[in-house]
């Protein structure tokens, strides 16, 4: 038995028994042209929010190398400069950072990368001597601190070139995600000086205030002006500034 609100809903209306009176088609048309401008609405507020923050000069920029978490850079225990000194990221505030392991004897990667980072800082203008680049060897045992110091100034007089010795590199090299192996040469006997290393060819940049920014492969940095852009970026520079230098 149906109860007698149901029961007078439907002789009011007309409807068969069992269904409920809906709203109008008037009514029906009102709420759906309400909810319509509601939806439009928010639509409207979600791309203004998109936009301004697109616009927002202090925005944080999007990076052309793998952005990394901003944590503090590891620091190089154990290990000194070709004069012996230590180093300490509390030296290089205020600059961004450029690190790559390497090793000396590398035939091409090596040489090609700091030569390629040469050029990115020669085409920043003055403002390139705002950036510091530290080359850290993998290879202690033929990279003595003479050794580093005349390759680094053959190739990157203002790099700093920080050694130590297996362990700390060793410990180093994972802390920054540098993976390297030793390579003997074919018939080379136990102990020979005549091996190569197979190592991770990335560089990282550090910010200004010591904190890790991003990472980039060895085509990233060949590409024309992604790492000159995101260094314009940390400097505060506008991105065209050094293109007409």
């Amino acid at each position: 038995m149906r109860s007698a609100s149901a029961s007078g809903d439907a002789a009011a209306g007309g409807l068969p028994p069992g269904r409920r009176a809906g709203p109008g088609p008037q009514r029906a048309a009102g709420a759906w042209r309400a909810s319509a401008l509601r939806a439009l609405l928010a639509c409207s507020a979600l791309c203004a929010l998109f936009w301004g923050l697109s616009r927002a000069p202090g925005g944080a920029p999007r990076w052309h190398g793998q952005a990394l978490p901003p944590r503090a850079a590891p620091a190089f225990g154990g290990m000194r400069d070709t004069a012996g000194r230590r180093f300490h990221w509390l030296a290089q505030r205020g600059s961004p950072v450029l690190v790559f392991f390497g090793y000396t004897h590398c035939p091409d990667v090596c040489p090609l990368t700091l030569v390629r980072l040469s050029r990115v800082l020669h085409e920043l203008g003055p403002a390139g001597r705002r950036v510091h680049v530290v080359f850290v060897t993998l290879d202690p045992g033929r990279d003595t601190p003479r050794v580093l110091r005349a390759y680094l100034d053959a190739l990157f007089p203002s790099a700093i070139g920080l050694r130590g010795d297996p362990a700390s590199t060793a410990r180093a090299a994972a802390q920054w995600g540098v993976r390297f192996r030793r390579v003997d040469a074919g018939g080379a006997a136990a102990g020979s000086q005549d091996y190569w290393l197979d190592h991770t060819a990335a560089v990282t940049l550090v910010g200004p205030h010591g904190r890790l920014v991003a990472r980039y492969g060895y085509a990233q940095l060949q590409a024309q002006g992604l790492l000159r852009h995101d260094l314009l970026a940390l400097l505060g520079e506008p991105r065209g500034a050094a293109a007409t230098r």
